[in-house]
């Protein structure tokens, strides 16, 4: 889990860096006004993003497994072209339904979310388990979440 969280903070940033010069960005306005919340909302932020990013995993990794299925078995694709297509198509389906949390800004969602949903999908590929992609999805978005927070709580206290 913290090999492929990290390996997808690395490249989610190198992108997002890229993505932000060229084309912009917008937040994720899902941590706003938990800098000023109490520690019982923060923690149920935490614990129902938990849940929600599991939800994400099933989201993908069942599309994945059927797409992979049906381009080896119905499309007699080989069984190396039917997993990387169906990485790459599930990255996309993903990355589709963050349209709305990026304010429909398609370069963002499409490169820096598809980057990190490649990296994740790859976890599940290289470990065929779905915990360990869950486990660097959490750790991905809960650092990333923390950051804002404590920061907009230090930005607020100055």
């Amino acid at each position: 889990m913290v090999v492929f969280w990290l390996l997808n903070l690395a490249v989610t940033s190198l992108v997002g860096i890229l993505v932000a010069m060229l084309f912009g960005a917008n937040a994720n306005t899902a941590a706003d006004g938990l800098a000023d919340a109490g520690e019982v909302e923060v923690l149920a932020f935490f614990l129902g993003t938990g849940i929600q990013l599991f939800g994400e995993e099933i989201f993908t990794i069942l599309p994945f497994l059927a797409v992979m299925y049906l381009l080896y078995s119905k499309a007699k694709l080989s069984r190396k072209t039917s997993i990387i297509l169906a990485w790459v198509i599930t990255a996309m389906w993903f990355s589709a339904a963050h349209l709305p949390t990026y304010g429909w800004n398609f370069a963002q969602a499409l490169l820096i979310i598809g980057a990190a949903r490649l990296v994740l999908t790859l976890a599940f590929i290289r470990t065929k388990n779905i915990a360990v992609s869950t486990g660097a999805h959490i750790l991905n978005d809960w650092s990333t979440f923390g950051f804002v927070i404590i920061t907009a709580a230090a930005m607020t206290v100055s």
